[in-house]
Order: C-alpha cells, then structure tokens, then sequence
C-alpha cells in the first residue's frame, strides 16, 4: 500500500465515523442531557410543592400554585428547558398527585 492509500482510506474510516458521531451520538447525548434536565425539574418541583404545602393552607390553593409556578418557571429557565404552560401545569399536577398520595396515605 501506497501512502497515498493509506491516506486516502484513513479519511475515509473518519468521514464514517464523523457521520456516526453526528447521526447518533450527538442526539443520544442531547436526549440524554435533556432528559437529566427534567428529572431535576421534577426533583425541583416536588420540592416547591411540598414548600407550598407548608407554606399555605388548602383554601389558599390559588396562592399555593402561583408560588409553584414561579419557583418552576425561575428553575425551567436556569436549567435551559423551554416548556410550554400546558406541559408544566402537567408536572406540576403530577408531583401534587403524588404528594398527596404518598404524604396521606403512604
């Protein structure tokens, strides 16, 4: 094999793997750092949902969720995730679902 071969093929094998890289684990990482972005917002939020119950009282329910929605939005935007209304009053319903349970019944 010529040098000129062996260079040739050599750029070959790294366009290859340049294309792996960028097809597949360049998207995988961003899923996956994604994905450790919300779980620390789901952290986060059954947090400020547990502070909110300490904090107010049931008939304060409207006060108790805009203090939640504050503490997320304030978290949502530090960590980089753009969530729209919809999809965090859905978390946020599910950690109050899930403090419920596990707080009243165990």
């Amino acid at each position: 094999m010529t040098p000129e071969m062996i260079s040739k093929i050599t750029e070959c094998v790294l366009t290859v793997i340049a294309l792996i890289v960028s097809a597949y684990v360049i998207p995988w990482l961003k899923t996956k750092i994604k994905s450790d972005k919300l779980e620390q917002l789901k952290i986060f939020c059954e947090q400020a949902v547990r502070s909110a119950e300490q904090l107010y009282s049931p008939e304060e329910w409207k006060l108790k969720k805009q203090y939640v929605l504050s503490l997320v939005n304030e978290k949502m935007e530090k960590l980089g995730l753009g969530l729209n209304e919809a999809e965090v009053d859905a978390v946020i319903e599910g950690i109050v679902n899930y403090v419920k349970h596990n707080t009243n019944g165990g």
